[in-house]
């Protein structure tokens, strides 16, 4: 049965490593006969959460006009969800953070979800999947299916690029 795959790439550099196994994933869930749609963050002009709980009436509707509520309707649509960063300071970068404080409106709406988890970083992941896990953990019956790390420069690491594809072709 075709899935509906969202991956979320929040590098701030289109073709940097994370985008690299983003790419590689859209292209796998969809050669496996999946719907795929990536959002490049760096793309999508937002601000950050106000903190103003206008989104929490029931039609969960942010009063920023902005794309994120797009994005948001598909992730609820979803049945796999990718989230992907480069690794600063140990840690997920500031754009995926802020995306996550967009999410507010639906993170404990999300539901029997599957999530990968794609990382890319100089040396170390750090602490970077607690921040990552914990936001998965706010959703109902989240799965994490696989978690994909690079270190160093990806095009080097054919095995993981590979890896990555299979993972979604056979999401």
């Amino acid at each position: 049965m075709a899935k509906r795959v969202v991956v979320i790439s929040s590098s701030p550099r289109k073709g940097g490593n994370s985008d690299i196994m983003c790419d590689e994933f859209v292209k796998g869930a969809v050669d496996g006969g999946n719907t795929a749609t990536k959002y490049f963050l760096e793309d999508i002009e937002f601000e950050s959460c106000k903190a103003c709980y206008a989104c929490k009436t029931p039609q969960r509707e942010c009063f920023q006009d902005d794309k994120i509520s797009l994005i948001l309707d598909d992730m609820m649509e979803a049945d796999v969800i990718v989230y992907a960063t480069p690794i600063y300071y140990y840690s997920m970068c500031g754009t995926l953070k802020k995306f996550f404080d967009r999410c507010y409106p639906i993170f404990n709406h999300l539901e029997d979800k599957d999530y990968y988890i794609i990382t890319a970083a100089g040396s170390s992941n750090g602490n970077a999947l607690t921040g990552i896990r914990d936001f998965i953990g706010f959703s109902k019956n989240p799965t994490e299916k696989a978690v994909f790390s690079a270190i160093g420069d990806v095009k080097n690491q054919k095995d993981l690029l590979e890896e990555v594809y299979d993972a979604a072709k056979n999401c």
